[in-house]
């Protein structure tokens, strides 16, 4: 049977599954890899639901509960494998399973033994039917690295049957779980399959064929984006010329477009900044052209191909030219409409502008912002970029205060922190004693402490805002009132807090 490439990315998987599978001295498989193959391990996990030639005949059920201390997460993981239990019982009714397990997060303690239990209970009951079962960990957001090798740690210490097994995902790119990996465990198997997305593709595309210009262009975009990454700048340029004469034949001025942006960042990355700078001017070109030709994005492209170039002038330390760029995006982006980026541009603007000292213009170009903020649904506007365009006005008007209130927010995390790590420890200390409400003691302590911290700091934020002279806090108030009172303390960069040799 012939495999495509993504298939045989997914086969590639299977057999590093079973060579882990068949060592009965381990548990936990952290399986490493770039970040651009997270999206193929899913899909594994996906396929592992369906009897296929890609099938391991193991039952993955995958957890992205996030990690936010160690009890959140063990009562998260037991509410979850409960859930998805419950969701499935039809489904083995229909193939013939008794679904009559019984599983009461509540019975168990917040904690990695607790869910282990649960999971361990699981698995006694179903492995004859599902083979191995493994918990797949891929949580959304991890608050604690140090916490989080801590209680997959714990769960190891539990004791676990040959046929349950537990995974975790980590990134070659920005690893979180070294101490793990460095620890020579006894029950941990690292493995780090070659998984490249990108090379994924341009397999694909190329075995796929196809007939048409359409076709043969994508395989030549796609080998373009590969040198992009991997290749050198000669090796770019060279095949971004073929890329460009052919959109050029077949009249796609937006392709064009498409090419020679690559192709800047691609200079930009070597820091040839006049290269880049000339790549994105030829770049707007061609996208002036789509424009002209009735393109539905060819507006967007042009805006692109401002923001690219500011961005690099911005790299190169000229803070005028950037300025400049930046203005004219903002245009760009009003009559796009784009208003999001319209914001960007603007508060773009403010900062060069403010590198300049060119006081007034910076504070025109935040109020421009804050203004296109007003156009926002309020719920929208703190997914956008206008939160740090209004502190950045701010810090214009009143650098030093500015500063005081993001040793505010610094002291705040410092706080938060220290409750954090206080909790993880006790947590860490009632594991063998599966001492539940113990843990909800540790659990309602944390909570209070972090709420505390936030107030404190919030409220030393608002004394040190009406402080200020009049038109700072009537910009403070105004910014306010479109962002919402978690603003600015959500958003403010957490500085430094001086010590008394530095304050001195």
């Amino acid at each position: 049977m012939a495999f495509n490439p993504v298939e045989r990315s997914l086969l590639g998987l299977c057999q590093h599954w079973e060579t882990f599978r068949s060592d009965a001295s381990k548990r936990l498989l952290v399986w490493q890899v770039q970040d651009n193959a997270v999206r193929t391990l899913q899909c594994f996990f996906e396929v592992q639901k369906h009897e296929t030639a890609l099938s391991t005949r193991d039952l993955f059920i995958v957890f992205d509960t996030p990690f936010e201390n160690a009890m959140q997460f063990s009562r998260e993981l037991k509410e979850t494998l409960a859930g998805q239990y419950d969701a499935s019982r039809e489904d083995l009714e229909q193939e013939g399973i008794k679904a009559d397990w019984r599983f009461n997060p509540e019975d168990h303690p917040d904690s990695a033994t607790g869910f282990l239990q649960g999971l361990h209970s699981f698995a006694a009951k179903y492995h004859d039917v599902a083979g191995h079962v493994a918990a797949v960990f891929m949580p959304q957001q991890v608050a604690d690295d140090t916490a989080f090798c801590s209680w997959l740690t714990r769960a190891l210490s539990v004791e676990m049957p040959e046929y349950l097994r537990l995974v975790v995902i980590d990134s070659h790119e920005t690893p979180r779980l070294s101490s793990l990996t460095e620890s020579e465990h006894p029950l941990i198997a690292n493995a780090s399959p070659k998984i490249d997305a990108l090379a994924i593709a341009q397999q694909t595309f190329a075995e796929e064929g196809g007939v048409g210009s359409g076709a043969v262009f994508r395989n030549i975009l796609m080998g373009l984006m590969t040198l992009v990454e991997k290749g050198s700048i000669n090796q770019v340029k060279s095949k971004a010329t073929d890329a460009q004469a052919f959109a050029r034949r077949q009249g796609w001025a937006d392709q064009e477009v498409v090419v020679t942006m690559l192709v800047a960042g691609a200079m930009l990355k070597e820091k040839r900044f006049d290269d880049a700078i000339q790549e994105y001017q030829g770049a707007r070109q061609s996208a002036v052209q789509a424009t002209a030709s009735g393109h539905p994005a060819g507006q967007q492209l042009v805006l692109q191909t401002w923001f690219g170039e500011a961005g690099t002038q911005l790299a190169a330390n000229r803070d005028v030219k950037a300025a400049e760029c930046y203005d004219r995006a903002a245009v760009v982006a009003q009559k796009t409409p784009d208003l999001i980026l319209a914001i960007e541009a603007f508060r773009m603007s403010l900062f060069c502008h403010a590198r300049l000292n060119n006081r007034d213009a910076a504070l025109e170009r935040g109020r421009l912002a804050l203004a296109l903020g007003e156009r926002l649904e309020p719920e929208a506007r703190a997914t956008t970029t206008l939160p740090m365009a209004a502190i950045d006005l701010l810090r214009v008007m009143e650098p030093e205060r500015v500063k005081r209130m993001e040793a505010i927010k610094q002291q705040q995390e410092v706080r938060q922190e220290d409750a954090r790590v206080r909790a993880e420890q006790q947590a860490a200390g009632a594991e063998d004693a599966q001492e539940s409400q113990a843990l909800r003691v540790i659990e309602a302590q944390l909570e209070g402490e972090t709420a505390q911290a936030g107030q404190a700091a919030l409220q030393a934020i608002e004394e040190e805002a009406g402080a200020g002279d009049e038109v700072f806090r009537r910009q403070f108030a105004y910014a306010r009132d479109l962002l919402g009172e978690a603003w600015p303390l959500s958003h403010l960069v957490a500085a430094p807090v001086p010590d008394e040799a530095s304050a001195a």
